[in-house]
């Protein structure tokens, strides 16, 4: 079969039958996504070092109609890859420093490194989970070219506020959405508010090629800078019409984050099942929260985000109460069958950030901050309990007892048999 012919039409969601009744753990593909890759390992064609590629060409135009409409769109290699050209594209000039919120994903601020720019460590919204705006604001000076937001865990920013203090202090936007497939506020599709905005299509993202990235922009001028940047020389002759840039692309600046047909497959198959994903994870995340208050109201979910008009949460988060400590809540839920954890631990508390000398070994810029000024992080990350949801992609059978009732349950009973703690251990 020729590779036109290959890029699948559905994402039909398996069923637990094939699993003996277990869960099904996110990522899957559907039976057409699998025989396209069968076809693609056949036909030998993994490199599409050729201007063009018809599954890589089909998967970011269906991405520009499923997040981004409007947009110039290209498939990266990883969720960094298009982070790291994002940066280089926007052609910030070396020591500029960027906004972003300390609770945010390493990659958003680390891939901003190489390109010789200063991550200003932010405060976190409490709220939102993202960036503190205020807090932001405080922390510009003359060096601040650009601010970056990561709609955490699938949590929207108020985006037209992100906008206003972008605009007024002259900012590049850059916008995280690696959390975020399919996430709207008050109405507005989240990827089209950056100057340059990014996914994750990678491990288990709600999109997920097993490793891609997408990065769109309304901006052609970032769209060329970003072919030549990151994509082979074939494929950016294609595209560019700026002479100087055509020129540079003859030899490539040094990068090839061009995404396999393989990924360009698999991420095309999840984006068409893209409303199925996020209706089930909305139905289920409903039954779920009904079964914590019934079973354990020592939890309670972090409220629903403000301003969301749609899309699901990536990842959930409930809080324990005071006296149940967030650690023994995680083992007895764990032990109960629960994908429970703790959530990462915000940047400024990494080495990076801590170690005044330790950027300097790969001669990279970065401000050590006050440890003691991300009061708002440390309140939204208080007491709290992760579940990473991969076990929510698909409906329960019919007639299926959900297996979060006993799960539930059973914590409780563990729970009850520790006691209320004091302190964490």
């Amino acid at each position: 079969m020729a590779v036109t012919a290959m890029l699948p039409t559905t994402g039909t969601p398996r069923s637990t039958a094939a699993t003996g009744g277990e869960a099904l753990l996110w990522p899957w593909w559907s039976e057409d996504a699998t025989n396209t890759v069968r076809l693609l390992l056949d036909e030998g064609d993994m490199a599409a070092a050729k201007a063009g590629h018809p599954l890589i060409d089909a998967c970011e135009e269906l991405a520009a109609d499923v997040l981004a409409p409007g947009r110039l769109v290209m498939l990266c290699d990883s969720g960094t890859a298009a982070l790291e050209t994002a940066y280089a594209a926007l052609r910030l000039e070396p020591g500029s420093e960027v906004l972003v919120a300390s609770a945010s994903f390493r990659s958003t601020v680390t891939a901003m490194l190489p390109q010789g720019l200063v991550p200003v460590l932010c405060d976190t919204d409490p709220a939102t989970g993202g960036i503190d705006l205020d807090d932001a604001a405080a922390r510009i000076t003359p060096r601040t070219a650009a601010l970056t937001i990561t709609h955490t865990w699938g949590r929207p920013v108020p985006i037209d506020a992100v906008r206003r203090l972008c605009d007024r202090h002259h900012l590049a936007l850059v916008a995280d959405c690696s959390h975020a497939h399919g996430l709207a506020w008050q109405g507005q599709p989240v990827g089209l508010v950056g100057d340059v905005t990014v996914w994750s299509c990678g491990t288990w993202k709600m999109t997920s090629g097993g490793k891609a990235g997408l990065l769109a922009t309304r901006d052609r001028d970032i769209w060329e800078r970003a072919l030549v940047m990151g994509q082979p020389k074939h494929r950016a002759l294609a595209r560019v019409r700026d002479e100087r840039l055509r020129a540079l692309a003859v030899t490539g600046v040094g990068h090839n984050r061009r995404a396999s047909p393989v990924a360009a497959a698999l991420v095309a198959d999840h984006l068409r099942r893209l409303p199925h994903t996020v209706a089930t994870k909305r139905e289920r995340q409903t039954a779920v929260e009904q079964l914590l208050a019934r079973h354990l109201p020592a939890l309670a979910p972090l409220p629903e985000p403000a301003g969301r008009t749609a899309g699901a949460l990536y990842k959930w988060h409930w809080r324990a109460a005071p006296g149940h400590p967030a650690g023994t809540v995680v083992q007895a839920l764990r032990a109960s069958g629960v994908r429970a954890g703790l959530p990462a631990r915000p940047l400024h508390e990494a080495p990076l950030f801590t170690d005044p000398g330790l950027a300097s070994h790969l001669g990279l810029r970065v401000q050590v901050p006050d440890p003691d000024s991300f009061p708002g992080t440390a309140v939204l990350l208080d007491q709290l309990v992760e579940i990473d949801t991969r076990d929510m992609y698909e409906p329960l059978p019919d007639d299926d007892p959900d297996p979060y009732d006993h799960a539930l349950t059973t914590a409780a009973d563990r729970l009850a048999v520790v006691g209320p703690l004091s302190e964490e251990g």
